[in-house]
């Protein structure tokens, strides 16, 4: 059986559209991390290279629980699965939060340094996962029940 011949389900169209966003976002993550790694490496010496490999580990690390939490829900009623986004996003503010409040005052490593490139790579990652949804395929379909 083809994969136009099986049934569209809610969980299908999620599972298509995870992974059509990790393709639209991985290399550009990555592109931007080794970017600020470098510029901050630069700017601020090993301090700046601790604190931009620290806030690209934690901006690639939330773009991915970000597509795991869509796969692991997609298979969940939709109104759950939009329940597990907004947790998702409240968890992933409070991470971000116990680390600059844990990592603030650390003389090994530069806080701006750790900021613009955490805020640059979730940036350029989080448009083009926006951008991969909206020009994605699999939203076109309306979802067959599970009795049809």
């Amino acid at each position: 059986m083809s994969d136009a011949d099986k049934a569209v389900t809610h969980e299908l169209t999620v599972q298509r559209l995870a992974g059509e966003m990790f393709r639209a976002a991985a290399w550009a993550a990555l592109g931007t991390f080794v970017l600020g790694v470098v510029v901050s490496t630069v700017i601020w010496g090993t301090a700046g290279l601790f604190g931009s490999l620290i806030g690209g580990a934690i901006a690639i690390a939330s773009s991915l629980g970000t597509l795991l939490l869509m796969r692991k829900t997609a298979a969940l009623d939709p109104m759950f699965v939009m329940v597990a986004a907004l947790g998702g996003f409240m968890a992933k503010l409070i991470v971000l939060l116990i680390a600059v409040i844990l990592l603030r005052n650390q003389s090994w490593l530069e806080p701006k340094a750790l900021g613009i490139t955490l805020v640059a790579t979730v940036l350029v990652t989080s448009f083009l996962e926006a951008r991969a949804s909206k020009r994605s395929r699999s939203q076109m379909v309306v979802p067959a029940s599970e009795g049809a």
